[in-house]
């Protein structure tokens, strides 16, 4: 058995860190754990960054001695704390469960695990490479977050094809059968010629 093969067939547990696995069961109750610490967690702002233009609102740590923000002072916008933070084994997954894991061409998508990560196209990749990797995706049974209907396109890309050639192999046929109809009219009207000449010789004698 090679060694993707053993790696899919251990559907039971994912591997997100060392010495830890979990599995898919409690990935989904993390997963809406993780979910519901990120509805009630409050968007955390610079202090006075709604004040001048010149403060820009990602987050630095107030350091005033009298800062009211450091103080916790009611009604002053919250701390970033460490209760907060979601569960070790979800942290920076895909809500789908899975690695998000950039992927430029099929060599780095042969690397992944299907049973861990998902894969995402870059940006920069063209359209003739996508179609590439999302048909190796399928192959391999590795999820695509970006690759709706690449194959879809291409089916419709390769029937289009198919149709073109179609018509150019009837209007092939067409103009063959155009011209063995216009030999086949140059002849009798040649046939036609020699038995009129026939027909006067025979008169003259």
């Amino acid at each position: 058995m090679s060694e993707r093969e053993s790696k899919s067939s251990n559907n039971s547990s994912v591997a997100f860190s060392k010495g830890t696995r979990t599995t898919r069961a409690q990935l989904s109750r993390l997963l809406e754990v993780r979910q519901r610490i990120k509805e009630r967690t409050p968007e955390f702002r610079r202090f006075e960054s709604w004040r001048y233009v010149r403060i820009h609102e990602p987050w630095r740590k107030p350091k005033g001695v009298d800062n009211h923000m450091r103080l916790s002072v009611k009604g002053w916008p919250h701390l970033v704390k460490i209760g907060y933070r979601v569960p070790k084994s979800v942290r920076y997954l895909h809500p789908s469960g899975y690695r998000d894991v950039l992927v430029h061409n099929v060599a780095e998508l042969e690397k992944l695990s299907p049973d861990v990560d998902a894969a995402r196209i870059a940006a920069g990749v063209g359209r003739r490479k996508r179609i590439e990797i999302a048909k190796r995706a399928r192959e391999l049974s590795i999820r695509i977050l970006n690759g709706r209907n690449l194959l879809i396109g291409a089916g419709t890309a390769s029937e289009g094809e198919e149709e073109e050639k179609t018509e150019e192999n009837k209007n092939e046929e067409a103009q063959s059968k155009e011209s063995q109809a216009k030999k086949k009219k140059q002849q009798s009207s040649k046939s036609k010629g020699k038995k009129k000449q026939a027909g006067k010789n025979q008169k003259k004698k």
